[in-house]
Formats: structure tokens, C-alpha cells, sequence
């Protein structure tokens, strides 16, 4: 277990961190490098970091301003990578007494039978958690799901143990903030990290209020990737279905012939404008291979969006046909974005 070094992020600390530090220092993990990674407090709190390294040997890595989350963890990283080769991954803690040392220990533990897994201290938030964190939680949880396929109970754990291979990974990964929690749950999906979930303890100290997390920014940063596809598929959307009208008005009659014709030359524009803003903006990765797979997407979109305007006009002879593509094709998006992210630009 010494071969697991202690990471702990921080941004103006109290006693808890110093309290944290010294259970370490009495526990069996009293011979493992402990890293601290100072992200930007102002000198006032230079006495607590002072203590930590005199009293209980921890290695204080100091940020000059204040970066983030993910930058804190991935100095971390690099200063294990570069000093301590014989290491076999980092734990992560908060340092505001949300997770307890035996948690920690279970994790590692967890890690130590599975040292190829991403471990994860998942909280149980039906009970105790303040509204902000529960809402919070299950808004990313539900849109994590959406968007990969990843089922995890608690996507928000700073209680994570990481192994060396999956460390170098992240190292490039984007993210400097909170949103480097949830870019790290879909780099291990990438890279096919199998992630594990042990129960821990559900903590929260003043209701939260010490928290750095920044409701709207971060917010925005943990959806960005969901918010980017959102724009690519509502523009990509909106050229189709402007298209698609303007086509079959100009084609004469009503039949499965005009629609798939309006629908191919429709989805041919518009495809080719959501493939190039999904490959360079929402998923920032695709291939010759990525752009076959798209279109076969497109072709089966095209197939069966076309066979359910017809029969959808057919039954409902009144409703108007621009109509019944926009609700066809709506339903059609949530499908889409599915399998682009897990099957197209993986």
C-alpha cells in the first residue's frame, strides 16, 4: 500500500487539512508520501502548509495563483511520475474532511486487488446531503449516463485512486478545474478503465458552504461537452429541416419517393456540417474510419426518419409534414448522440 502516494488538492485550507495529514501519519499508511498541492492560497495560510511539512513530511507543491481542480491533480501526477518511479498510482482526498481515513483505506484496498481500475469512494446521497450538492450530483449523473453510457452513482468524488498507466493518460486530458472529475470518468471509458465504485461515507461540514466549487462557471464547464452537441445538432437541425421544406415543395406529390429524396439531399447538406463541428468542436477526435461510421449513421437516420414521416403523415393525414420531421427527428437526436459518442468518435 506504500506504493500508493496521497494526493491532496487545496485551496485555503483550515485545520482540517492538518488533522487529516496527522491520522495519516498514526495510521498503517504513516510511511506514504503525502503531496499537498497548494492551488493559490494567500500567505495567510502559509502557517498551516509551514506545519504540515516540519511536523508530518508532506511534500507541499505550491501554485502561485490559483488554477483549478484538475491542474492541482495533474502537478500532482507529474511530480509522481518524475520523482517517485516506483509508485503504482495516487489516491485523491479533499482536504476539507469529507472523506474519512478508513474510506481512503477501503479504496486503496479496493485498488490493491484491481490495480488497473479507476476507484471511486461513491457517497449514498438519498439522505443528509445539502440540495445544492444533490441536485448537482443527479443532474451530472443523468447527463454522464446520456452521453457515454457510464452508469456511476456518484460522478462527483474527489475520493479517487489512479493508477500509474491511467495517470500518464490524464496528464493531457482536458479540464483544469472541477470539469476534470468528469473528464476523467470519460477518459477512462476511452481507454477502457474499468471503473469501480466502494460505498464511503456521506460527509458535509456547514452544508457545504466551504466548497470552491463555482456553481455557474463550473457547471458550465462539467456540460460543456453535452452543450456542444446540443448547438451542433440544433444548427445541423435547423439547415435539414429548412432543406427538406424548400425540397419538397419544389418536388410534385406526396410519397416515400419525394420524401427520401428531400431527406438525402436535406441530411447530405447538413450532415456534412454536423460531422465536421462534432469531429472538431463537441468530441475533438475523428478519423477516415470515425467519418465511414457517420455516414453509415446518416444512412440509417435518413432510412428511418423517412419511413416514419410517411407513415406518421399516413395515419395522421392532417398533421403538416414539416411538422411530424421535426418531432421524428427530435426523437431521433438523443439516439444519435449515443451511438456518435460511444460508437463514432470513441
Amino acid at each position: 500500500m506504500s506504493q500508493v502516494a496521497i494526493v491532496i488538492p487545496t485551496l485555503e485550507p483550515d485545520n482540517k487539512l492538518v488533522e487529516l495529514v496527522k491520522q495519516i501519519r498514526e495510521s498503517c499508511l504513516k510511511n506514504n508520501t503525502i503531496i499537498v498541492i497548494n492551488d493559490g492560497s494567500n500567505q495567510t495560510y502559509d502557517p498551516i502548509f509551514e506545519e504540515i511539512q516540519l511536523h508530518y513530511g508532506v511534500i507541499v507543491k505550491n501554485h502561485e495563483e490559483n488554477k483549478g481542480k484538475g491542474r492541482a491533480i495533474k502537478t500532482a501526477i507529474q511530480l509522481v511520475l518524475d520523482n517517485f518511479p516506483e509508485m503504482i498510482g495516487i489516491v485523491t482526498i479533499d482536504s476539507d474532511g469529507q472523506h474519512t481515513l478508513t474510506d481512503m483505506i477501503s479504496c486503496m484496498d479496493a485498488f490493491l486487488l484491481q490495480d488497473s481500475s479507476l476507484i471511486l469512494g461513491v457517497r449514498n446521497f438519498s439522505t443528509g446531503v445539502p440540495l445544492k450538492s444533490k441536485v448537482g450530483n443527479v443532474l451530472t449523473r443523468n447527463v454522464l449516463s446520456l452521453s457515454s453510457g457510464i452508469a456511476i452513482e456518484d460522478t462527483q468524488t474527489g475520493l479517487r485512486v489512479i493508477s500509474k498507466k491511467f495517470m500518464e493518460q490524464l496528464l493531457t486530458a482536458e479540464g483544469e478545474r472541477f470539469e476534470f472529475e468528469m473528464t476523467m470518468l470519460l477518459e477512462a471509458k476511452k481507454a477502457d478503465v474499468p471503473i469501480i465504485g466502494v460505498p464511503i461515507s456521506t460527509i458535509y461540514h456547514n452544508e457545504n458552504k466551504s466548497t470552491h466549487f463555482r456553481a455557474l462557471q463550473d457547471s458550465v464547464l462539467i456540460y460543456s461537452v453535452f452543450f456542444k452537441y446540443a448547438f451542433s445538432a440544433v444548427s445541423s437541425f435547423l439547415i435539414d429541416i429548412t432543406l427538406f421544406t424548400i425540397l419538397l415543395n419544389l418536388l410534385a406529390g406526396f410519397s416515400f419517393e419525394t420524401v427520401l429524396i428531400a431527406s438525402v439531399v436535406a441530411r447530405g447538406a447538413s450532415s456534412l456540417f454536423n460531422y465536421l463541428l462534432n469531429r472538431l468542436v463537441v468530441f475533438e477526435k475523428g478519423s477516415l474510419k470515425s467519418l465511414v461510421k457517420y455516414y453509415g449513421l446518416v444512412l440509417i437516420q435518413i432510412l428511418v426518419s423517412s419511413g416514419l414521416v410517411l407513415l406518421v403523415k399516413t395515419l395522421f393525414i392532417e398533421m403538416d409534414v414539416t411538422f411530424v420531421k421535426i418531432i421524428v427527428d427530435g426523437t431521433l437526436f438523443f439516439v444519435s448522440f449515443f451511438i456518435q459518442k460511444k460508437y463514432v468518435f470513441k
